[in-house]
């Protein structure tokens, strides 16, 4: 019996894979795989992986995915498609700067708005795993300006940063330490804390922290945009950054190397004096690492910076994406083609997933010629689609009256079935379909993608005519 789906339009032509690797390319290649289609209107700022592969993004203005009305907090699955389970009513009333996710499932979102949902919710939120508001988190009144990071110590205690100087009426300087339950953790003293804001925060292995901002002290120390913390939240006096960024500077993203040295990306034009370009990286002392030069790094206003295990360093802002040797050199292995376009082509955010592919978020539309909207999956080199054959799709009639066939030669099973408009915007998604299936196309007249894969993960597509 023929089943009858409605889907998209096609020239008859043969699409073939030949033992296509991905890994045969460099680093940085678009993702086909990632089913994002017309992507967010609005901007991604913040993109959390789950422990079951689903993704947490959070944003500025998000009012659709992929033609789909959403609000400022919202989850994908592994593949891109949008995760329906996950509902968190209307969302938050201004910006998410940063999402962390507990142990146990339950979502620390933070930033700049007042209500979540409509619940009182002032700049941070924690919600169940299914998106509404977790009632159990007590934090009072919370922090009285936005909220930039969050992170979810092993124990299980949550550190907050930002613009704040009081959470919950109590002063704490930028940053504090949560309970899991909300109340304040009176054991993490930092005095005074910083003067100014604290973007990033970053945990070392033996659980000191390293904060960076746009501070120039903390609790009456000198601390140039960047400190570092003892457990118990006093200055370790061992790390000392010295004249570190200088006035007009700005730390918004750290992270740590396994040997504990810290990298610090942000507005940065010079480090204690000399030079910097965006990205520098300090000694466990403190002290500027001169085996790391940054000649390649030539990017004001770094927003995001990745160890990645080779060593390497993943790093974004508002050139795009690039990656740098551990030295700081030029990787050669990495290339993302023409980089992003539209909006204001700045990259906030990376996720690194486990498979080695990335993930960007931020202000864009296209991606090396690929229309995007805002997220983006990068291939890497130990990615690959398979080395099982020659793989070929044929739909048929092209062009078509109303409806499709399609067969794809090569493979075996089932095909998981999209199309789209031409500008990348999803119209209708199967998934299942066998060969001979019929496939209904948009009563609307003009051309359209019919996107299939294979069990195996080969990604095929090939425009059709609806006449």
């Amino acid at each position: 019996m023929m089943r009858s789906f409605t889907l998209f339009p096609v020239l008859a032509v043969t699409f073939s894979l030949v033992h296509l690797r991905i890994h045969a390319q460099v680093d940085g290649t678009f993702d086909p795989s990632f089913a994002q289609g017309t992507g967010f209107a609005g901007d991604v700022y913040t993109i959390v992986r789950q422990a079951d592969g689903k993704l947490l993004i959070g944003g500025d203005e998000l009012s659709l995915y992929n033609g789909t009305q959403v609000p400022a907090v919202v989850r994908l699955g592994p593949d891109g498609a949008l995760d329906t389970s996950f509902d968190p009513g209307e969302g938050p009333d201004g910006r998410v700067h940063r999402i962390a996710v507990q142990a146990d499932g339950r979502i620390l979102v933070g930033g700049t708005f007042f209500n979540f949902d409509g619940v009182q919710s002032r700049r941070l939120v924690r919600l169940m795993p299914n998106g509404t508001v977790d009632g159990t988190f007590a934090i009072g009144t919370a922090a009285n300006d936005w909220v930039d990071d969050l992170v979810v110590q092993p124990d299980g205690r949550i550190l907050v940063a930002g613009h704040f100087d009081q959470f919950n009426g109590v002063n704490v300087g930028g940053i504090v330490r949560l309970m899991s339950d909300g109340s304040i953790d009176p054991s993490f003293n930092t005095g005074t804390g910083a003067e100014a804001e604290v973007n990033a925060i970053a945990l070392q292995s033996d659980g000191r922290l390293v904060l960076g901002g746009y501070f120039t002290s903390f609790n009456g120390l000198t601390r140039n945009k960047v400190v570092q913390l003892n457990a118990d939240g006093s200055v370790d006096t061992d790390f000392d950054p010295g004249a570190g960024g200088g006035s007009g500077a700005s730390i918004r993203a750290v992270a740590i190397a396994p040997d504990g040295r810290v990298l610090c990306g942000g507005d940065l034009f010079t480090w204690a004096g000399a030079a910097a370009n965006g990205l520098v990286r300090l000694n466990t002392d403190g002290s500027r690492d001169l085996g790391f030069d940054a000649i390649a790094t030539a990017q004001y206003g770094v927003l995001d910076v990745i160890v990645q295990s080779d060593g390497h360093i993943l790093f974004c802002g508002a050139q795009g994406v690039d990656r740098v040797t551990s030295t700081g050199g030029d990787d050669p292995t990495f290339d993302t083609g023409s980089g992003f376009f539209g909006g204001l082509q700045v990259v906030v955010d990376l996720e690194v997933l486990p498979d080695g592919r990335v993930l960007a978020g931020g202000q864009f539309d296209e991606y090396d010629g690929h229309a995007v909207g805002s997220i983006v999956r990068l291939t890497s080199a130990d990615v690959g689609v398979g080395e099982e054959g020659p793989v070929s799709m044929k739909v048929w009639p092209n062009p078509s009256p109303g409806s499709v066939c399609i067969r794809a030669d090569g493979t075996a099973g089932a095909l998981d079935v999209r199309i789209t408009d031409m500008s990348g915007r999803e119209v209708e998604r199967m998934q299942r379909i066998s060969e001979g299936d019929e496939v209904r196309l948009p009563a609307v007249c003009g051309t359209y993608i019919v996107e299939a894969r294979t069990n195996s993960g080969v990604t095929m597509r090939l425009p059709v005519l609806r006449d």
